[in-house]
């Protein structure tokens, strides 16, 4: 446990825009301290009227890779940069996997060149069709960009980036839409921005369930507020809207206000959108009581609202959790210690797996102290849970299971869709001293009863914020997504002194120990697996069926019963998945989680052994059938063999050729699925192997 003194000391940072302003210049200048959207400081900082942030000189790192510092790595996925470039910084970063070929996901995020606007600040749209080992795009929402990012990828594979547009273009609530790939997108305005009105913290979401009636509607969702204190209120002032489109964002709805139900003392604000398997609409966001301009305050409460007919109508918003301590604008102290302005926007994710938690509801936040107690040296990330659609809720759970006393903020959490597993990343400094951190990420296997937890960042780092950019802010918010047991963190740190874009994705499937407590019903079989234990207090229901894998032991524990007409199996064998993650079992750091490393899949063996293959020209890349393959080299191939591996499942096709004479071919790759594919020609006359990567549409 960490002394308490980090926690006074951050009195010498100033994190916040909130501390800059006096109520007399609130009062007489163009400024609602209530905004947290990047662009509308940055104008008040380009018109005198605030400080933007100085050069700050970049802190060393600890690099787990090499050096004194050097650890074991924890499990078998570096750090990889998804977008770089000369004076490029990015932050709040989003991610979606792509629901055909989990091999495929888009990220997005603020990407920030020069701080003079509305010049060089964009929307990063980023997509890795090769399980996030490399990406491609850029600026999908060039210019027009004001912040907060949001993607998602239907169930045709359309991507999709919502963001605020900047005011200099005609402001409002946009949404890009690309049907190939990334190489294109369209604009779709959800909603124009009024004289009076300012849009911020938007989320943008999807209903991705396959039974559901609303299937592919789009939600988008943001907060009203004034933009001058001094005129007129807009329509729906310090409220939470949303809107939705039923045609792929042809057109959109009116507006429809939700929150005003919690009677905020002050505001709503950092809405987070989820769908459910039958097409429901879960909305949640922060409620914040009290507001001192020139202070702020920290998040109250949490509000929430659903709808059961596709986003027409929502029930009566009401505060699902009514006394918490967020992290934003609190007066004086910054509770994190970090030197970045920070929030505590719930965030949620919902079941759609069809397993036995589908349809349960999980939101997140990072409260100063346990919930309703809210003192304390501790900022801890909080889940709470719904088994009802959101008409009740369990008491908050802690997510991060180190000691007492340090800090975790910034979660974002997941559901993957095929195995209803949860993942929630997260700032953490559970290991360094004073204003460093790490990227960590926490898995559960169990609807949240336990969790697994994993440093996923090569390096530790200490938050700065961005130079020239609005007061403290390094971004508001990191991104993770999973679908096929495939987890995708994103996050943005400083390492290299710029602010810059990383993922570290790795396979999870298996956990190093289960405890069961839920009845086993009738049609709902439930096949766990862990790595070491299996801990059963549960009942298998007459009809029911459980069967249960472990490594080491399946215990049953007073409360266990098979009931007669039930079937129920235990077997001690290994994990079928990738990686198995586990504790460590001695020396230092004992129980701190590490990665215990199953083979490499054949695929990324078989290119290990190929490094010094010659790369193949081919063309066009991607493509949806015909393709076009030529040697770099200029020789002529006669006689040769073309393979082709499919990244997911090895060798797919071989093919002979004999008396070519060429040095140019074509491949018909027309009747292959989606997905990342390499191809091999083997040339054995002239004792030379070529090879290439192909991404088919």
């Amino acid at each position: 446990m960490k002394n308490f003194i980090k926690l006074t000391s951050v009195m010498l940072f100033v994190c916040s825009p909130l501390f800059v302003l006096s109520q007399t210049d609130t009062t007489k200048r163009r400024v609602n301290t209530r905004i947290d959207n990047w662009r509308y400081w940055q104008d008040l900082g380009e018109q005198g009227i605030i400080p933007l942030n100085p050069e700050i000189r970049p802190q060393p790192i600890i690099d787990y890779r090499s050096g004194p510092d050097a650890r074991a790595a924890e499990f078998d996925s570096p750090d990889i940069l998804i977008v770089s470039g000369d004076g490029i910084n990015q932050a709040e970063n989003s991610v979606f996997v792509n629901p055909i070929d989990n091999q495929i996901a888009l990220n997005g995020n603020n990407s920030f060149k020069g701080i003079v606007s509305p010049a060089g600040a964009g929307a990063n749209a980023m997509f890795t069709f090769d399980g996030g080992l490399t990406w491609i795009g850029g600026p999908s929402a060039p210019i027009m960009n004001s912040g907060d990012p949001a993607v998602a990828i239907d169930l045709d594979g359309n991507g999709h980036l919502g963001y605020i547009r900047s005011d200099y273009f005609g402001g409002g609530q946009a949404v890009r839409i690309s049907t190939d790939d990334g190489m294109t997108w369209g604009l779709s305005l959800a909603h124009a921005e009024g004289d009076n009105d300012f849009m911020d913290k938007n989320h943008l979401w999807i209903d991705n369930s396959p039974v559901s009636v609303h299937e592919g509607n789009i939600y988008s969702a943001w907060t009203v507020f004034a933009d001058s204190p001094a005129a007129p209120p807009p329509v729906n002032d310090n409220q939470i809207v949303i809107t939705r489109s039923a045609d792929d964002g042809l057109t959109w709805s009116d507006p429809v206000e939700i929150s005003s139900g919690v009677a905020a003392g002050n505001h709503n604000q950092g809405v987070n959108i989820q769908t459910g398997p039958n097409g429901e609409v879960y909305v949640t966001w922060a409620i914040y009581d009290t507001w001192v301009e020139t202070l702020g305050a920290p998040e109250t409460a949490i509000g929430f609202c659903k709808s059961t007919d596709g986003g027409a109508t929502f029930s009566p918003a009401v505060r699902i959790v009514t006394n918490i301590s967020g992290l934003r604008g609190t007066p004086i102290v910054n509770p994190t210690g970090k030197n970045q302005r920070t929030n505590s926007y719930p965030v949620m994710a919902c079941d759609i797996s069809g397993g036995i938690h589908n349809g349960d509801l999980y939101i997140t936040w990072s409260n100063l102290g346990e919930p309703g107690i809210n003192i304390g040296p501790d900022v801890s990330v909080y889940m709470i849970r719904s088994t009802d659609g959101g008409t009740t809720w369990s008491t908050p759970t802690r997510v991060n299971q180190d000691p007492v006393g340090n800090i975790q903020y910034f979660p974002w959490i997941t559901s993957d869709p095929e195995t209803g597993h949860l993942h929630t990343i997260f700032y953490d400094d559970r290991n360094v001293e004073g204003s460093m951190v790490e990227t960590w990420v926490a898995s559960s296997a169990n609807a949240g009863a336990t969790w697994s937890e994993i440093r996923v960042s090569d390096v530790a780092f200490t938050p700065a914020p961005i130079p020239g950019m609005a007061p403290g802010y390094m971004g508001d918010y990191l991104g993770i997504a999973a679908r096929g047991g495939k987890v995708y963190p994103v996050w943005s740190d400083n390492r290299t002194g710029q602010h810059l874009s990383y993922t570290s994705p790795f396979v999870c499937g298996c956990f190093p120990e289960l405890v069961l407590t839920t009845e086993v019903l009738p049609g709902a079989p439930d096949h766990q697996e862990a790595g070491y234990n299996i801990i059963a207090s549960n009942n298998i229901s007459s009809g029911g069926e459980a069967i249960y894998h472990a490594g080491d032991e399946v215990l049953m524990k007073d409360g266990f019963a098979s009931k007669i007409g039930s079937t129920y199996r235990a077997y001690i064998e290994g994990c079928t998945t990738t990686y198995t993650l586990a504790p460590e079992t001695g020396g230092e750091g004992i129980g701190d989680p590490v990665y215990l490393k199953a083979p490499k899949p054949k695929l990324v063996e078989y290119f290990d052994e190929k490094k010094g293959a010659i790369e193949l020209a081919v063309f066009p890349n991607p493509t949806s059938n015909i393709l076009s393959v030529q040697l770099n080299d200029g020789l002529l191939l006669n006689n040769f063999d073309v393979k082709i591996y499919s990244m997911s499942q090895g060798l797919v096709a071989v093919n002979q050729f004999n008396d070519q004479n060429t040095n140019s071919f074509q491949i018909d790759i027309s009747e292959f699925a989606a997905g990342v594919y390499f191809i091999e020609i083997v040339d054995s006359e002239n004792e030379k192997v070529y090879t290439s990567k192909v991404i088919k549409k």
